[in-house]
């Protein structure tokens, strides 16, 4: 599980360094990171039901590798930031960017992952 919470954390800040100069006014790294991991984890939830993966490989993969890939307490000071400095505008779509994409990036994954094993 430490392992993959390192690999997670050592991938999380390589995303985000590289799409903070796409973006450096948004925090645009901890969006794709988060709407990445949340695909990811869908998929693989998927696969891992269906193939019956091992509690340690669970663990290494959800607990450990998208637990330290993705980041809620990133992106809540991202969106605390935005709102100190009045950027509000920016902090709304944050939010919004955030839970949709989330949402809609674990469903895509697990709904990619039925078609895999059809």
């Amino acid at each position: 599980m430490a392992a993959g919470g390192a690999a997670g954390t050592v991938l999380r800040y390589a995303v985000t360094v590289c799409m903070s100069r796409v973006a450096p006014a948004f925090p645009l790294g901890v969006l794709t990171v988060n709407a990445a991991g949340s695909f990811l984890i869908g998929l693989c939830w998927c696969l891992a039901e269906a193939f019956h993966w091992s509690f340690y490989a669970r663990a290494f993969l959800f607990t450990g590798l998208f637990g330290g890939f993705t980041t809620f307490s990133s992106f809540s000071l991202d969106t605390m930031e935005l709102f100190r400095v009045g950027a509000y505008k920016a902090a709304g779509l944050n939010i919004v960017a955030n839970n949709a994409l989330g949402l809609m990036a674990v469903f895509a994954g697990f709904f990619v992952g039925r078609q895999i094993l059809r």
